[in-house]
């Protein structure tokens, strides 16, 4: 039935999709479509800013907006698709950073130039036609019907190494991917210091002091990783800093540590002294500021059953990894880090030309508009 209603709902925004597509494409026009914030993302923002640079006359859309599960959300989010199809039917270039409902399903002007930069640096994590079946992926019947990944010009990847994993998880050709990196990683090279200013004005209490930040990958099952971790926290050991998914709410109850509500994760990587997380792309974030990274995969052996990795940092890293949080305590409050074998982690798993992704990306649009 499922995949009945998906066939149904096709065949409506086809039909609507047929006059939309009567109007004339704007050649100066780029629309940047987001499921992953009800805002403009730091990798649009940090584009549109470049775009305004070099010609100010070139008109830019943006449509960002989660997709909750609520039937009133999904009602909402439908009006969210008609909008994005407009936008797609008069662009000349369309940016995405996730999987567009509209793209895929849709069969678009030969003009359009649709440009996937997916919303994390390199593919740590299975996702996509990689986890079908799962339970944590798509069924292949639904895959199919919803036209998973396809329609894509290109798609901005990460290091050379991860290319296998954007074939498998987009199912494209080799050639459809340009190994620029993301804007973002422009931005925590560029700003460091003046983030780093911003947070201590704030909070002046983290100057001269180590601090932690805790950052975990969504899950689709409970877990009780935090609740381990904060019982054998010790505030007089470091400050710590936890920063959930934007999926998972976390009310700070405990005046033990800190959530800092006014800043995103990848800013708060700026004043971290260490990086405690799992299965998180922001580990490369982290690789990119030269911060210590600690992987806390309590879950392994369930979360590598329902999801799998394509890099796994318990075996590439196990003396910096654990599944127990007393172990990596110890390595933060002794310092005792395992550096040689981590910087040979940066050096294979980043893109190898860093400070030049949203130039790259610029200059690839532009030239599309032309």
């Amino acid at each position: 039935m499922k995949v009945a209603a998906i066939y149904i709902f096709k065949i409506i925004l086809r039909f609507i999709y047929f006059f939309m597509k009567l109007l004339h494409i704007n050649n100066k026009k780029i629309t940047f479509i987001s499921r992953q914030s009800d805002e403009i993302t730091l990798d649009f923002r940090l584009l549109k800013e470049e775009i305004e640079k070099r010609d100010k006359s070139i008109e830019m859309s943006f449509i960002c907006k989660r997709m909750k599960k609520s039937v009133i959300e999904l009602f909402k989010y439908f009006f969210s698709i008609l909008r994005q199809m407009y936008a797609i039917a008069t662009s000349k270039v369309v940016v995405i950073d996730s999987y567009c409902i509209p793209v895929s399903v849709l069969k678009h002007k030969k003009d359009t130039y649709i440009l996937q930069i997916w919303h994390s640096i390199g593919k740590i994590k299975k996702s996509g036609y990689q986890t079908l079946d799962t339970s944590s992926g798509r069924s292949s019947a639904v895959a199919k019907a919803m036209n998973m990944h396809k329609n894509y010009d290109a798609i901005i990847a990460s290091s050379p190494v991860f290319d296998k994993f954007y074939e498998e998880g987009f199912n494209v050709a080799n050639d459809k991917l340009l190994h620029y990196g993301l804007p973002r990683i422009d931005y925590l090279l560029d700003n460091e210091q003046k983030i780093k200013k911003d947070i201590y004005q704030v909070y002046p209490e983290f100057k001269n002091k180590k601090i932690v930040l805790y950052t975990p990958t969504f899950r689709t099952y409970d877990v009780d990783g935090l609740d381990k971790l904060l019982d054998q926290y010790n505030p007089d050991d470091f400050i710590l800093i936890v920063k959930c998914h934007p999926n998972q709410k976390l009310n700070n109850t405990n005046s033990n540590f800190y959530i800092c509500n006014e800043f995103k994760s990848a800013d708060l990587l700026t004043i971290s002294d260490y990086v405690i997380t799992d299965y998180s792309s922001i580990a490369l974030e982290a690789a990119v500021l030269n911060k210590k990274v600690l992987f806390y995969v309590y879950d392994y052996d369930k979360y590598m059953m329902d999801n799998g990795l394509n890099i796994d940092f318990y075996k590439i890293l196990p003396s910096c990894s654990s599944k127990n949080i007393k172990d990596l305590f110890k390595i933060i409050k002794t310092d005792k880090y395992d550096n040689k074998s981590y910087q040979n982690f940066r050096n294979k798993y980043l893109p190898k030309e860093l400070g030049s992704s949203t130039k790259k990306i610029t200059d690839l649009i532009i030239e599309k508009l032309k």
